[in-house]
């Protein structure tokens, strides 16, 4: 029998080569794929027969190239990325409602003491009390409009809520069935590298969503978990996130706001613990923290305007061109239903006593512009205003230096997975060539060996 091993070993030598051009054929064909991570053929020596004699070649398997903490690596950094780029969107867009200029609240604001000091200067004309009714009309619009921008975002942001926990449900529908693909695949002796891939691919968009942590088991599978450590899929079971109103939460705009949890076995909604994380983490902050701190402060400047102008208006030593008391200026509960209260410009106050010409009360409403309001910590309007305005602007910037800081590492990371895990077509054209070789040796190794048998049976014969 050992005359014909030879052709034994020639056709293990030619079915291993051929696997290995495939292998390399495969890194070829997808160079561009993207989370593709290359695969090498892992050749050994075939066992040796009863004699212990050489029996050829045989691939013992084909090895994934990747690196288990770099990955986790990327992981964190996509979920970091994917807060900071939803962060940077919805805080440049609540930056637009502070513009800088003309056309903002603080020139406004500017404008409207710069009326009240023109009716001062002229009590008795109706063109200029007109316009100073005007200019709060401007200023209690300028006022109504950012805070319906703040509840709009603040809506927007509940409603993206459910928008990613819908594409995260995807995510982990996609995990759990590659987890049954792969643990099949393995008990079965098959390669499961590329279906390895893939659900590496979806980890990687499930993280923009929410900070995960994810454990390898034996069989090949994984279990992935929340940053609080409930778990998203185990196994072949995948959770469901989902977004349910509540009741105890309301929105700017007196609407209920939704909470984000997992769907119990009951139908029960199990809100998510902790930080959340990613783009849903970074909708949260911003919801339920940064709109509703801004809301706050620009409530408290319209309600801050509301009461001091107000208090001058209804002084009781004030009287209009009629020679009454006057009214209150300004009516609502906040910047969201501030409004002039006043229609007729013989209505403000802008005299003390008997004498209508006097100018005492428009000299006080002018003042206001200049007052220190303990309850604006110690800050005019205007320059309470300018805060504001700087607190939103540096949340802005911040945002977008620690989005591109996040770009910069996951830049950095892709990089050193694709040194790790990317395919070199100079590499596999070296393999290619090298494999070639080994299969037209391992051919001509079965002519030798079919000759040797040739010419044995013709002494037989």
């Amino acid at each position: 029998m050992a005359i014909f091993a030879p052709l034994g070993i020639g056709k293990q030598a030619l079915l291993a080569n051929q696997r290995a051009i495939g292998v390399t054929g495969h890194n070829i064909a997808n160079v561009n794929t993207p989370g593709y991570s290359r695969q090498s053929p892992l050749l050994r020596a075939a066992r040796p027969d009863d004699r212990g004699f050489g029996t050829g070649v045989v691939v013992a398997s084909v090895l994934r190239a990747v690196d288990g903490f770099l990955d986790a690596r990327m992981l964190g950094a996509a979920s970091a990325l994917g807060g900071t780029t939803t962060g940077r969107e919805m805080l440049d867009r609540v930056q637009a409602l502070f513009p800088v200029g003309d056309e903002g609240i603080g020139n406004a604001l500017a404008e409207f003491f710069v009326a009240a000091s023109r009716v001062a200067d002229s009590p008795q004309d109706l063109a200029t009390r007109n316009d100073l009714l005007e200019a709060g009309g401007a200023l209690a619009a300028q006022l109504r409009n950012a805070a319906a921008g703040l509840q709009m975002l603040q809506r927007e942001a509940d409603d993206r809520l459910g928008q990613a926990a819908a594409d995260a449900n995807g995510f982990l529908q996609t995990i759990a069935q590659l987890n049954r693909e792969i643990v099949a695949a393995d008990r079965a002796g098959r390669e499961s590298n590329d279906l390895r891939d893939q659900r590496q691919t979806a980890l990687a968009g499930l993280a923009k969503q929410l900070s995960i942590r994810v454990v390898e088991v034996p069989n090949g599978g994984i279990s992935v978990f929340a940053a609080s450590g409930q778990g998203l899929v185990i196994g072949a079971d995948a959770a469901t996130l989902t977004t349910e109103l509540d009741p105890t939460a309301t929105g700017l705009d007196g609407n209920p706001l939704s909470r984000v949890g997992i769907v119990a076995r009951d139908g029960s909604v199990i809100g998510l613990a902790g930080e959340v994380g990613g783009a849903m983490g970074a909708l949260l902050t911003l919801r339920d923290q940064t709109l509703a701190d801004d809301a706050g402060r620009l409530d408290l400047m319209a309600t801050t305007l509301r009461d001091a102008v107000n208090a001058v208006q209804v002084d009781a030593a004030g009287r209009d061109l009629d020679g009454n008391v006057g009214a209150a200026f300004f009516s609502g509960t906040g910047a969201a239903d501030l409004r002039v209260a006043l229609s007729d410009p013989r209505g403000i106050a802008a005299a003390q006593g008997a004498n209508l010409a006097d100018n005492t009360n428009a000299l006080a409403l002018a003042s206001v512009a200049q007052q220190i309001f303990p309850g604006l910590g110690g800050a005019t309007l205007g320059d309470y205003f300018g805060t504001l305005q700087a607190r939103v602007g540096q949340d802005a910037r911040r945002a977008g230096q620690q989005t591109a800081i996040e770009e910069n590492v996951s830049a950095a990371l892709a990089a050193q997975r694709e040194a790790v895990s990317g395919v070199s077509l100079d590499e596999e054209f070296t393999d290619l060539i090298r494999f070639q070789r080994a299969y037209q040796a391992a051919a001509q190794l079965i002519n030798v060996s079919n000759q040797m048998l040739d010419d044995l049976l013709g002494l037989v014969s």
